[in-house]
């Protein structure tokens, strides 16, 4: 309803959104893939500017709707540019990344590190992936593809010396994806989740910085106090 009452404004910035990111397969999207992205991002872009999130009341009577409209309407474009930026900085690094692979693949050296980072962008940008990142977070994204280039060029020239770094990491990931099949703070399960990424970063490629302080001391300790 919201969009129908908004639809001038949802009109110009459909017309603005991005194709898919490229499919780790390397498949080109379809017709119906590349509309059904665009629906997604559009709708996630409505949640925002109009402030539709998980246990916001909804408005229930026609004073609540229009003042509703009103506020958020005006954020459509500006929260719609936030979205696209973030994900073609997302496409362009996501395409490098899978360049990098490919030249991995090449080399015998980077048959131990591809699997893992195979296994990390399946997680993160795998099935409904949308759905599970907000644009704050999307916007490291680019950062965290940064650093899987990075490591695939150093393991292509030091292979055991990355098995070491992530031999630090796999059994910590491991351990917390047990947990979160019965943990009930969802909120930590998904905090402690973007924090392997920065954790990686960390790892993998130091010289990208990450936000906050990571090791995996302070991430076995987080794993640990999941409920």
């Amino acid at each position: 309803l919201l969009a129908l009452a908004a639809r001038g404004v949802v009109a110009t910035v459909s017309a603005r959104l991005p194709a898919p990111l490229p499919r780790l397969d390397g498949a080109p999207p379809g017709r119906a893939e590349t509309d059904a992205f665009r629906a997604a991002v559009l709708a996630r872009v409505l949640d925002d500017a109009f402030g539709l999130h998980p246990g916001t009341p909804l408005p229930r009577d026609r004073e609540g709707f229009e003042r509703v409209l009103r506020e958020g309407a005006p954020r459509v474009e500006s929260v719609a540019l936030r979205w696209v930026e973030a994900l073609k900085a997302t496409s362009a690094e996501l395409t490098k990344t899978l360049a990098a692979m490919r030249a991995a693949s090449r080399q015998p050296a980077g048959t131990g590190a591809l699997g893992d980072v195979r296994a990390q962008l399946a997680a993160m940008l795998g099935d409904s992936w949308l759905d599970a990142l907000t644009v704050e977070r999307l916007a490291h994204v680019p950062r965290y593809l940064r650093a899987v280039q990075v490591r695939l060029g150093r393991a292509v020239d030091n292979p055991r010396k990355d098995a070491e770094k992530q031999s630090a990491i796999t059994p910590l990931w491991s351990t917390y994806v047990a947990r979160t099949a019965v943990a009930r703070d969802l909120a930590a399960v998904a905090e402690l989740r973007w924090l392997f990424e920065e954790l990686r970063v960390s790892v993998f490629a130091p010289e990208l910085t990450t936000p906050v302080s990571v090791s995996a001391a302070k991430v076995s300790a987080a794993v640990a106090a999941l409920r």
